[in-house]
């Protein structure tokens, strides 16, 4: 299978990148290609030397069987030029996409049946998989009716920026300096951000609505009610979602769990030790699910916290997942 990563530079580049060099895909002929300035370097790629070559003379020749999209501020140009040349194209940042076929294979892996080269996947934000994979196997069984959610982004979900910005902020700090925020309009190191983007007419932002219709959906029900709070949290890495929930049907605790445990992909904490971002999550490809317990006095409610590696599980490992579920699928 014939390869190009677009935006090796990028965050989510060195990731999936990293992860791909030591994957069992399939890949014959890898091409990286990035913005100029980072153009000209040569990366190594199981053993031999691949250099990256600028974007903007991309060859996208009918051989090329797969396309992953890592820059999040590329051109529109290019972008459709890619979209159009042939290849599958997986795109981690799928929100500047025409109606892209949103995937996390252990949620909603049969939609690849219909995936074919010359087709959009997206690969959904880093918290919308985390829920999804922690909530499919209770909506199999009992059916959600309602949603509450806090998600809690880390630094890396605005890319290297976000990281670069926490740790100058935090490294002034702790000497005695001004924060001189850049990123924010207030501090970030040792904040906390209730709002990430600007707000539309009903108090909500884009990422709060992206969320909402990508778990919508990946569980595959547009009924559901979804109410859902962004955060941006002083952390370098991972991503940790709160959720409570009302369903159509009674829980069982001991059942619930059960599920969860059988569902590929995620682990449940049985232990008094919580989970976190940084302590269990970081540098593992599970979604990690925390917290699992009923409602006081009512059946039909339970809450959870799911927690994840959101350059992992929440990004690179879920695009190389459908990469090889769809290659497993065409042979």
């Amino acid at each position: 299978m014939n390869v190009a990563i677009f935006g090796p530079s990028t965050l989510t580049g060195e990731n999936l990148f990293e992860l791909l060099d030591g994957h069992d895909l399939k890949v014959d002929r890898l091409s990286l290609y990035d913005r100029e300035d980072e153009a000209g370097r040569a990366l190594m790629f199981r053993g031999s030397s691949t250099r990256v070559r600028p974007q903007e003379t991309a060859e996208l020749g009918s051989d090329l069987d797969l396309v992953f999209l890592c820059d999040a501020e590329m051109d529109k140009d290019q972008l459709e030029r890619i979209n159009n040349c042939g290849a599958l194209v997986i795109d981690l940042f799928p929100a500047r996409q025409s109606e892209p076929v949103l995937i996390v294979p252990e949620v909603n892996g049969d939609k690849l049946a219909t995936v074919k080269r010359g087709d959009v996947v997206g690969c959904p934000d880093a918290s919308s998989i985390a829920a999804a994979m922690a909530l499919a196997p209770m909506q199999k069984e009992y059916q959600l009716l309602r949603l509450n959610v806090v998600a809690l982004q880390s630094a890396a979900a605005l890319g290297h920026q976000g990281v670069e910005a926490l740790a100058s902020e935090t490294a002034r700090l702790l000497n005695g300096r001004d924060a001189e925020a850049s990123l924010f309009d207030s501090q970030y190191a040792f904040n906390l951000i209730p709002q990430v983007g600007k707000t539309d007419a009903q108090g909500f932002t884009v990422l709060e609505h992206r969320f909402v219709s990508e778990v919508k959906e990946l569980l595959n029900d547009d009924e559901m009610e979804i109410v859902v709070n962004v955060l941006q949290l002083p952390i370098f890495y991972g991503v940790a979602v709160m959720m409570q929930a009302e369903t159509a049907h009674p829980v069982d605790l001991a059942a619930a769990s059960s599920a969860l445990e059988k569902f590929s992909g995620i682990e449940l904490n049985r232990g008094n030790k919580p989970v976190t971002p940084v302590g269990t999550a970081a540098g593992h490809d599970q979604v990690y699910v925390d917290r699992l317990r009923l409602e006081p006095g009512v059946e039909n409610a339970f809450g959870m916290c799911a927690v994840t590696d959101n350059l992992r599980k929440g990004g690179a490992l879920n695009a190389i997942q459908i990469a090889q579920s769809w290659q497993k699928q065409v042979g």
